[in-house]
This record gives structure tokens, sequence and C-alpha cells, in this order.
């Protein structure tokens, strides 16, 4: 049996550091691209090549400083700040939709979360990365604890703009909406 839980984890890991590895590129690629036109290119083979070699080396060296357990505390605070903002972002939804007295149903649990995910962040960094030299995980760490604080508070103002909305406009898919979203 335990052949099959050393299995799972190689291949949860793996696909977990692919995925993460593939999105950074992606995201990374998208960055420079604000500032090197040419690295909007998708197809662009140097581009390609940079941003890869960027996110292989960090993958590396984070593994080089440690071991999975190393990592696996960052990588535990951002999948749960994802799955908040997921719920929170799910709440905006809803309360475009018109349908506030259901927004309850996400907002308590996301709103719960971001207190929770933070503070575990700021002991990840304040207790385990910073006291054993582990610099670059504690700025990943702030980072993400930064952006997604970011993306709470916008949340929260649009959560209270589209409160005030009193009339509700079709959208070009026919749904009764209190905001218009562009493309």
């Amino acid at each position: 049996w335990y052949h099959f839980a050393i299995m799972f984890e190689a291949v949860f890991i793996l696909t977990a550091v692919d995925t993460g590895t593939r999105v950074g590129r992606y995201l990374l690629q998208e960055m420079i691209g604000k500032v090197v036109p040419k690295f909007n290119e998708k197809k662009w083979m140097p581009g390609i090549i940079i941003t890869s070699f960027l996110f292989t080396f960090a993958w590396g060296y984070l593994v080089y400083t440690g071991d999975i357990a190393t990592i696996w505390p960052l990588f535990g605070m951002s999948n749960q700040l994802l799955a908040t903002c997921g719920l929170i972002v799910g709440t905006s939804m809803i309360i475009r939709m018109g349908k506030i007295r259901y927004a309850w149903v996400t907002a308590i649990p996301g709103i719960f979360m971001i207190p929770v995910t933070m503070s575990a962040g700021y002991f990840n960094v304040t207790r385990n990365f910073w006291p054993k030299g582990l610099y670059l995980l504690s700025s990943l760490s702030v980072i993400l604890m930064v952006l997604m604080a970011i993306v709470f508070v916008e949340a929260f103002i649009k959560w209270y703009r589209l409160s005030q909305v009193a009339e509700r406009v079709e959208d070009k898919y026919g749904d009764l909406v209190l905001e218009i979203v562009s493309d």
C-alpha cells in the first residue's frame, strides 16, 4: 500500500512543480512584456528560454537550499490564499449578478480564511523561513501576501460599489447584472 502513497506524492509534487513553473513562466513573460514588448510574443523562443531558465533556476535554488519540507509551508500558504481568492472572486461574481442574498455562502468562509492564512504566512516568515536564513522563501511569502492583500482590498471596494447600484442592466449574454464587465 505504501507504494501507492509514494507514487501519489511523487505525481502530486511533479505536477505541482510543472504547473507552477509553466504558469510562472507565462506570468513572468507577460510582466517582462510590459517593458520589453518582444516578450509578449508567445512563440518568441528567446523569451521562452529566458523565462523558463529563470523559473527553473528558482526551483533549483529552492530545492538546493533545502528539501520539499522547506518549500511545503510556502506551497500550503499559497494554496490556501488561492482558495481564499477563489471564494472572494466568487463572492464578487455573485454580488455582480445581483444575488447579494446568496453572497454570504462564499463571503463568510473567504473572509474567515483571510486572517487565518495571512497570519500563517506571517508566522512562516518570522518563525520558519527568516530565522533559518531562507530569504528567498521569506521574500516570496511576503510578495504573495501583499499581492493577495491588494486583491482582497480591491474586491471589498468592488463589493461596496456594487451594493450602491440600484438597477440591474443586461449584459451581452442576456443576464441581468449590476455592472457590465468589459472584455
